[in-house]
């Protein structure tokens, strides 16, 4: 069934909907009008802080660039454009640190966080260190670590972050690098026209406005353009519910291990076991909406019951105590459209999310802002904002997570599962499996990657047709 949105190999179709022309709004503009001057950046940045004149009951801001959404891609947005001297506004709708998951970070994080210029300020907040991702799938009772390789273009390890401290120092470093943060505070009612964008701006009850050269969407799930000028499309088959909470005294993996995400599957979903620095470990569960549908009940009642079917996760939560509320996120299967338009573009979660099996969220959230930055930036400095400006974000963007959705499309067919858990180094294919969970194919994919990925699929679909013929299960449980 998703082949029908994402095409072969998770290409075509999820690409149509990346990079289908916006029909909001038109691409026809007046010619191109004197950029500011750098005194009128400056002016700009300051009235983001204390107001301009008022309008009406409502006080007005001017920025050149406002970014909605604090999470980690909206701060690398605002982090890097007041690096290059724009006036920047982040307004963020939760007061940090909170709550969140998405608390594994890729090897491919790792380079991105130099960039930013942020990487020393994490290090010194002493996250665990992962050297690799273990997978253990309880009907076949089959178990593989897949440790991340040395000498690619990413390290061979990431980090396992709690995202409260995480987003709060990504943030903090957008502040400093000279964005102006709202917080908490909502933005509301986008409107468009030739010479920028205003956005109404609710302060706890307090409402004003800011006007805008450009707007960033890193609002996630909340989707704030998708919901206002754009649409939401679910993708068939993956509206999934996530259970998850945080324990403290679970059991640790010995040695290098010890950071390492651990996946585990079992017939209703898989659970996710991620380790922090410390005695806290965030213990999620997938689950399939086969699983869900029709149960009643308290949700701690279910999350418990989940665990009681998977006797390692049962085993390994036996001493530990539970010290945060059982969290709920459902439906969370999407792709907003469209993603870039005439001053507008949307990164991460804005743009679209499926399933959070290899960890991808926070990076492709950060990747897709860095993507990003360059054509916000020639925009602002020539005063053209037509969305052709912006199609090489897209194309870009989509030829980066397209690695991720192959391999989440196949993961939940019980032919490809048995041969992800028992890789080969044949013709390269356990370092190409691997390059992809470490997220080293999003900006390259080298032509024996390619091949080696070829392969892989290959003989998968050949057990496939094995498995068939023997009168195993062959069902994908995207059906279900």
């Amino acid at each position: 069934m998703i082949r029908r949105i994402w095409g072969p190999l998770a290409v075509t179709g999820f690409e149509r909907r990346l990079c289908r022309r916006p029909r909001v709004l038109g691409e026809a503009r007046r010619g191109p009008s004197r950029p500011p001057s750098t005194v009128q950046r400056r002016l700009c940045r300051r009235n983001a802080v204390l107001g301009e004149a008022r309008r009406g009951p409502m006080t007005g801001r001017r920025c050149d660039v406002l970014v909605v959404g604090g999470g980690p891609g909206g701060s690398t947005a605002a982090a890097l454009l007041a690096q290059k001297d724009f006036s920047v506004l982040v307004v963020e709708r939760e007061s940090f640190p909170r709550f969140h998951i998405g608390e594994s970070l890729l090897p491919a994080n790792v380079p991105l966080l130099d960039r930013l210029g942020v990487h020393d300020a994490l290090r010194k907040a002493g996250p665990l260190v992962k050297y690799g991702a273990t997978f253990y799938d309880q009907e076949s009772d089959h178990e593989h670590t897949f440790y991340f390789m040395r000498g690619r273009s990413v390290p061979n390890y990431g980090y396992q972050v709690q995202r409260a401290e995480f987003d709060s120092i990504l943030l903090e470093h957008a502040r400093s690098s000279g964005a102006e943060v709202l917080q908490p505070a909502t933005a509301e009612r986008p409107t468009f026209d030739d010479d920028g964008v205003t956005v109404t701006l609710d302060e706890a009850g307090a409402r004003s406005e800011v006007r805008a050269r450009f707007l960033v969407d890193a609002s996630g799930r909340d989707g704030f353009l998708a919901s206002s000028i754009g649409r939401r499309e679910r993708v068939p088959n993956l509206g999934k519910v996530a259970l998850f909470a945080h324990h403290r005294g679970a059991t640790r993996a010995a040695g290098i291990d010890e950071g390492n995400i651990r996946i585990f599957i079992f017939p209703d979903g898989w659970f996710w076991w991620i380790p922090f620095a410390g005695d806290v470990t965030s213990v999620g569960c997938v689950l399939h909406a086969k699983t869900v549908r029709g149960r009643d009940g308290a949700i701690d009642a279910l999350y418990e019951g989940m665990i009681a079917r998977v006797p390692r996760v049962a085993e390994g939560l036996h001493a530990a105590t539970r010290v945060t509320p059982v969290h709920r996120a459902a439906n969370f299967a999407y792709v907003n459209r469209p993603i870039v338009g005439d001053r507008f573009v949307s990164i991460g979660d804005a743009v679209a999310f499926v399933d959070p099996i290899f960890s991808a969220g926070v990076y492709i959230a950060m990747q897709s802002a860095e993507l990003a930055v360059p054509a916000i930036a020639r925009a602002l400095r020539t005063n053209r904002f037509a969305t052709k400006r912006f199609r090489d974000y897209e194309r870009d963007l989509a030829f980066g997570i397209r690695p991720f959705f192959q391999f989440i499309e196949r993961y939940y067919e019980p032919a490809f599962l048995e041969i992800f858990l028992r890789p080969r180094s044949f013709l390269g294919m356990l370092d190409a499996v691997t390059g992809v969970l470490a997220g080293a194919a999003f900006h390259r994919m080298p032509w024996r990657m390619r091949v080696s990925l070829n392969v892989f699929f290959t003989i998968a679909r050949i057990n496939y047709w094995v498995r068939r013929l023997q009168g195993r299960p062959v069902e994908s449980r995207l059906e279900w």
